[in-house]
């Protein structure tokens, strides 16, 4: 895990920890302190109902965060959708509903479920996609799929839609968070391979640091410019990514056997 991730992960859990501790602690004061019975049956209500939505919420967050985990740092998106849909049936407030939707788009990706995402994706529009986060990894996903199935020009009208909706501003004119979420380049280099301009796809991925790149964002750097570089037949490029890309994603069973094909 990275250490910075850790750092933050161990200090939420407890001031989470904290936070329970005293309001619970101040149930309890507070029925010892109440004046009469009615008083204390309605500060044990106020503790169950919500210490009960509190708890939930935790839950909920626990397993997102570990969904985030195995995808992200981990490179097992089986199993993150395993958890993703835990906290989809769990969460009746909808509170992680727009997360949820963004990480089973990119764990579909990543276990090669191209025609799956498709149609979680139709589905998503039929009823109208309104968060920008949603909408910029659906628009990422939609030209994957499409170039993996070698929809030429399905996977170029969504690398357009998604360079339009990458340079949406707010009212004050800043870029949306969600626009930072991807490395261009890397985009930009994919986008080429899949129009099959496989030089200018070097051109986009050999220039790239990658020191900063998670376990799930250099899985798709690393296979961009493995696909390129067989493509030039520039065989030393070829090996040293091929290698380090099987290395990788040795926890994606689904991406190795593919990868093993190249």
């Amino acid at each position: 895990m990275n250490p910075r991730y850790q750092i933050s992960y161990y200090l939420r859990i407890l001031l989470t920890v904290i936070i329970y501790v005293t309001f619970y602690a101040y149930i309890v004061y507070s029925c010892i302190h109440a004046s009469n019975t009615s008083a204390i049956y309605f500060n044990i209500l106020i503790g169950v109902v919500f210490g009960s939505i509190g708890t939930l919420f935790e839950y909920l967050r626990i397993c997102y965060d570990s969904a985030t985990k195995k995808l992200i740092m981990d490179g097992k998106p089986e199993e993150t959708l395993k958890l993703l849909n835990r906290v989809e049936k769990a969460d009746i407030f909808k509170t992680f509903k727009t997360s949820c939707q963004m990480m089973k788009m990119l764990a579909m990706i990543d276990l090669r479920r191209f025609d799956e995402v498709l149609e979680y994706i139709k589905e998503l529009e039929k009823e109208e996609i309104k968060e920008y986060d949603v909408l910029i990894t659906a628009k990422y996903c939609e030209m994957m799929a499409h170039g993996e199935l070698n929809n030429k020009g399905k996977s170029n009208e969504a690398f357009k839609q998604l360079i339009n909706t990458r340079d949406l501003r707010t009212n004050k004119g800043r870029r949306y968070k969600g626009a930072f979420y991807f490395n261009w380049e890397v985009v930009n280099g994919q986008h080429k391979n899949y129009e099959k301009e496989y030089d200018g796809a070097l051109r986009y991925l050999n220039d790239i640091n990658e020191s900063n790149m998670n376990k799930r964002e250099l899985m798709h750097y690393l296979l961009a410019k493995t696909v390129a570089a067989k493509n030039t037949n520039n065989k030393q490029i070829y090996e040293d990514s091929k290698q380090r890309l099987l290395k990788t994603i040795e926890n994606n069973k689904a991406m190795k056997d593919y990868v093993e094909t190249l």
